[in-house]
């Protein structure tokens, strides 16, 4: 089945363009073969059949007449006819095989008529094209002839027209039709990719075919809840923030203020579960917040990824010349150092930040020696919340917010990220940069659709 599939192009417009041109080119094939059969032969038949028995019988008439009568007769003949007789002495000079239609049909009437096969020659005569046949007649052979002029029918060129007009109203109609299918289809596929990323596009037209309307107005009455939801639920994480950093701040008080009997070591775990505490809602609540895409502007990766990584510790990383691109700085240095974080707190040995391509993609690459991440996560850990380690300390779990956020970052600002076994163990994370794509819709006020939609989001 894929095979016998593979010759199909892939896009709609593609393939109901070439239904169409088949459609329409069987029919203008049908419809040429049944005007050529039932109207165009059998007046060839008519007009050769005619030609066959005029030729028969001024051949026929020419050996019969005295012989001071039969240059007169064959003057007539050119002048009323366009046929030249000549007898075998006046043979034609440079006599060859010439491929004709109307010829073959002729020379086949002739053969009806006389009973042997006749052979149709042809020469040039003053540059004009002569036809040439030997007719046989009581007092010796007869050469008849006349000019491609006779006919005034030019068959080839006729069929060649015809073809190419065909051809031309058959990709004119069939694009129009095509395009009037696929045109709304491709608006709704657009929308929908930059609700994807992030994006909201204006409300789809509510136009065409009653089917593609009707879409077109779910389409838009879905994104505008889609929003309104996004927008309710960060202001309900936005809420429980606030409501959870009030005792929060409370405890903290009571820590600071519990009797001296308390010792050091369980005030310090006190104190670092509330900070893990306040930290995982802060967490929670930046993936609530808009994190859509920002503006670009031009700036030196290689400076910024230099000042990414500063002076964190077991970082190797060697800076390179520049290299200008057209990116969002903030969503960058985030998607960034979330990779970074995510790639210390899992491995022991130090950690590569590698920077390639700098002419029409950029790459930075975060290189591991963790423990790896098994090929049927690899997408899953972009989901919120989601942990390869299931346990809920801090030191080894985390949240599974990271990579989500990264994620989210990255479809709402053009940016791809990438996940891969590294060989001999580890994890490398892939940031590859699209400077030319576009960037003229509007971010959602509201949280982007990349923790819904995404196939996957965390680590960390």
């Amino acid at each position: 089945m894929i095979l016998r599939r593979r010759w199909l192009p892939s896009s709609l417009f593609s393939r109901a363009l070439l239904t169409l041109v088949l459609t329409f080119g069987s029919f203008a094939l049908v419809t040429f073969i049944a005007i050529v059969h039932y109207a165009l032969l059998p007046v060839v038949e008519r007009a050769t059949g005619d030609l066959a028995a005029l030729m028969d019988l001024s051949a026929r008439t020419l050996a019969k007449l005295p012989p001071e009568l039969r240059e007169e007769y064959r003057q007539r003949l050119r002048d009323e006819y366009q046929l030249e007789l000549r007898p075998r002495a006046e043979r034609p000079p440079d006599l060859e095989p010439y491929f004709f239609p109307y010829t073959e049909r002729l020379a086949q009437s002739i053969q009806s008529q006389l009973g042997h096969p006749v052979q149709v020659e042809s020469n040039l005569i003053d540059g004009a094209r002569w036809f040439w046949l030997r007719m046989d007649t009581e007092q010796g052979p007869v050469w008849v002839g006349f000019p491609r002029d006779r006919i005034n029918t030019k068959p080839l060129e006729g069929v060649a027209l015809v073809s190419i007009m065909a051809l031309v109203l058959i990709l004119i109609t069939a694009t129009v039709l095509a395009r009037r299918v696929t045109t709304p289809l491709t608006r709704l596929s657009r929308a929908a990719e930059e609700v994807a990323r992030g994006r909201s596009p204006e409300p789809l037209p509510e136009t065409g075919p009653l089917e593609l309307a009707n879409l077109a107005r779910r389409f838009n009455e879905t994104s505008q809840q889609v929003r309104e939801l996004l927008a309710d639920r960060t202001v309900l994480l936005a809420g429980i923030s606030h409501d959870l950093r009030t005792p929060l701040t409370r405890l903290r008080l009571a820590v600071e203020m519990l009797p001296g009997q308390v010792g050091d070591s369980e005030r310090a775990r006190m104190t670092r579960d509330i900070e893990e505490m306040d930290q995982l809602i802060r967490q929670a609540v930046e993936l609530g917040q808009s994190l859509g895409a920002g503006e670009k502007e031009a700036l030196d990766v290689a400076a910024m990824v230099t000042e990414v990584v500063g002076q964190r510790q077991r970082i190797r990383y060697q800076p390179g010349p520049p290299c200008p691109a057209s990116i969002n700085s903030m969503a960058l240095r985030r998607i960034l150092g979330n990779l970074i974080e995510n790639a210390l707190r899992y491995s022991d040995q130090s950690v590569e930040v590698d920077l390639k391509g700098c002419a029409e993609s950029v790459e930075i690459q975060v290189l591991d020696r963790g423990p790896g991440i098994p090929q049927d996560s690899l997408d899953a850990v972009f989901r919120p919340f989601y942990r390869l380690e299931q346990s809920r300390n801090r030191g080894t779990g985390g949240t599974g917010l990271g990579l989500a956020v990264a994620r989210q970052l990255a479809m709402a600002n053009d940016i791809e990220i990438h996940l891969r076994t590294r060989p001999g163990g580890g994890t490398i994370a892939s940031i590859l940069l699209n400077p030319a794509a576009d960037t003229d819709q509007q971010p959602m006020p509201a949280p982007t659709l990349a923790s819904i939609l995404a196939p996957g989001a965390g680590k960390t």
